[in-house]
């Protein structure tokens, strides 16, 4: 049974009487390019990753000028599957242009996560709605004007943790991980996750049914992207190059 099913079955039922649905699942987050959301979406992935389950990341964007639409679909997979599917149950709506029609296409009894500012013309009976008040905890954290449209990012970083699950020891690993241990960076955004969370924790009642764990079924395994995969494959090969070790061509 797929996680599809549950919820078309579920959608029309009480939201305290839907099964839980753990690891198996997938989210999209729209964000505008350039906008710094690249960190925030890693961050989750990598989080989730360490926590062992099994995670195949995608960034989608129609073009790399700044200022654009772009995506980032996560998909939770227990059992290990990697392609990215049709529809993701839970959404992260952090841009205005798209946020219309990325509702729209949410399947009845998934999940919407977004930043408040943005005024949602649409309703949808169907779907769990989660509002963040991102402009008033960016406030609160007193950053700097020049950073405050990168680190708005992991407002929803910190209430996505909350809603799932996600371990806070594992988001301070992977900003550790991506700042190269700089302190200053590190603290900045762990302070924005920080009141993120308790804001959430205060402010929204989860309703839900989507939530991760800790499993072990990443254990051996690398989670890089394309570019540094290539980067890896080429330096591998210089590597055994130097030493004189030659591929083989596989017999046919």
């Amino acid at each position: 049974m797929s996680t599809a099913d549950v919820l078309d079955r579920s959608a029309g039922g009480r939201e305290d009487e839907r099964p839980e649905i753990v690891n198996d699942f997938s989210i999209s987050i729209a964000t505008v390019n350039g906008s710094g959301s690249q960190t925030a979406n890693g961050l989750l992935a990598r989080a989730m990753f360490k926590m062992g389950i099994p995670v195949s990341p995608k960034n989608l964007f129609p073009s790399n000028i700044s200022g654009l639409p772009t995506w980032y679909v996560i998909r939770l997979s227990k059992d290990g599957y990697v392609a990215r599917r049709e529809d993701a149950e839970i959404l992260v709506a952090f841009n205005p242009a798209t946020a219309e029609e990325d509702l729209a296409q949410l399947p009845p009894g998934g999940v919407c996560i977004y930043n408040d500012d943005i005024k949602l013309q649409g309703s949808r009976e169907d779907v769990t709605m989660y509002p963040l008040a991102v402009k008033e905890l960016v406030k609160q954290a007193g950053v700097d004007p020049k950073l405050r449209d990168l680190v708005a990012n992991m407002v929803y970083v910190g209430a996505v943790a909350v809603l799932l699950g996600i371990e806070l020891e594992e988001l301070r690993s992977g900003l550790e991980h991506h700042f190269k241990g700089k302190q200053k960076p590190v603290e900045i955004n762990m302070n924005m996750i920080n009141l993120a969370m308790e804001w959430t924790r205060e402010h929204l009642t989860k309703t839900d049914p989507f939530r991760v764990e800790r499993i072990d079924r990443t254990g051996g395994l690398i989670m890089m992207d394309g570019n540094s995969a290539g980067r890896w494959g080429r330096s591998s090969a210089g590597y055994l190059s130097r030493r004189g070790i030659r591929s083989r061509p596989l017999p046919a």
